[in-house]
C-alpha cells in the first residue's frame, strides 16, 4: 500500500444556503492515480478549488505529506509541489511554446523548491522532447491545436517540478486521437517522474483507463471509493451515474 501524500477529510463547502460539498473525505497515495467522476454538479470542480487552495473548505481539514495546508492560499500549496491544469488551457497566447515553458521554468528557479542542477535552457529542450513538443517550439501559442495548447499548458506545470498534478477533465474536447495522446502522456509522465496524479474527467475510457483508484461524488458527497473494478461493480454508481454506459460527468 502506498504512503499517503494527500489526506482531505470532512470537508464542507456552500455558496450561500447551497451546499456543494458534504463531509468529503478523500486520500491520494503517492504515485497513485485518483479519478473523480460524477454528474455535472456533483461538486467536481469546487473539490478541486479546496484541494488546490482556490477556495477555502467551510469545515474540514486537508493534509500534504502530514502537514495541515487547510488554510494555506494557493501559490503556498504550489510552493509545495501542488501542480495545476484548467478545463481551458492557460498559456501565454502571444508569446512562442519555448517562451511560454521558459517563463515557467525562469519561476521555479526563484522558488524555494528549486533543485541546483542543470541550467535552464537544458531543462528546457528537455521537457519540449519529453512532452512531444520539439517540432513545435518556435511556434505562437494562439496558433496550435486544442490538443497540443493542452500539452503546452502540462508542459508549463511539469516545469515547476510538482509531485501532485490536478487536472480537471483534461481529455475535454479533444479529438479520439487527441485523448489517446493524453492518456498515453499521462502514463509516461506518471511512470517516468513518480507523480501522484488527481484528476476529474467525463470520458470513462479515460478513467478506466488511467486509474488506480475513482471516487465517485453526487450532490456534493462521496458515495464510492475503490479500485476502477469495485466501481464498475457498484450497483449505486450504475443506478446514479453510469447507467446504460453514457457519459454524464
Amino acid at each position: 500500500m502506498s504512503t499517503t501524500l494527500l489526506d482531505a477529510r470532512q470537508l464542507d463547502k456552500s455558496y450561500g444556503r447551497i451546499g456543494v460539498l458534504r463531509d468529503v473525505s478523500l486520500t491520494i497515495g503517492e504515485g497513485e492515480s485518483h479519478v473523480v467522476i460524477g454528474p455535472n454538479g456533483a461538486g467536481k470542480t469546487t473539490l478541486f478549488k479546496v484541494l488546490t487552495g482556490e477556495l477555502l473548505a467551510d469545515r474540514g481539514q486537508v493534509q500534504f505529506r502530514g502537514e495541515d495546508i487547510s488554510a494555506l492560499p494557493a501559490h503556498q500549496r504550489v510552493q509545495r509541489g501542488f501542480g495545476r491544469t484548467f478545463q481551458v488551457a492557460r498559456v501565454f497566447g502571444k508569446l512562442t511554446v519555448q517562451d511560454n515553458l521558459h517563463i515557467a521554468l525562469e519561476a521555479h528557479a526563484r522558488s524555494p523548491r528549486a533543485q541546483a542542477g542543470r541550467p535552464v535552457d537544458d531543462r528546457l529542450l528537455a521537457l519540449l522532447n519529453d512532452i512531444g513538443l520539439t517540432p513545435l517550439r518556435h511556434a505562437v501559442a494562439s496558433s496550435l491545436a486544442y490538443g497540443d495548447r493542452k500539452r503546452l499548458e502540462m508542459a508549463m506545470v511539469l516545469a515547476l517540478e510538482p509531485v501532485a498534478l490536478f487536472l480537471d477533465e483534461p481529455t475535454a474536447g479533444m479529438s479520439t486521437a487527441e485523448r489517446q495522446a493524453t492518456v498515453q502522456l499521462l502514463r509516461h509522465i506518471k511512470k517516468t517522474r513518480g507523480l501522484s496524479l488527481l484528476m476529474t474527467e467525463h470520458d470513462m475510457d479515460v478513467v478506466f483507463g488511467l486509474a488506480d483508484r475513482i471516487s465517485v461524488l453526487h450532490h456534493g458527497q462521496l458515495i464510492a471509493s475503490g479500485s476502477p473494478q469495485a466501481i464498475r461493480e457498484d450497483q449505486r454508481v450504475k443506478d446514479i451515474y453510469l447507467g446504460d454506459g453514457d457519459d454524464h460527468a
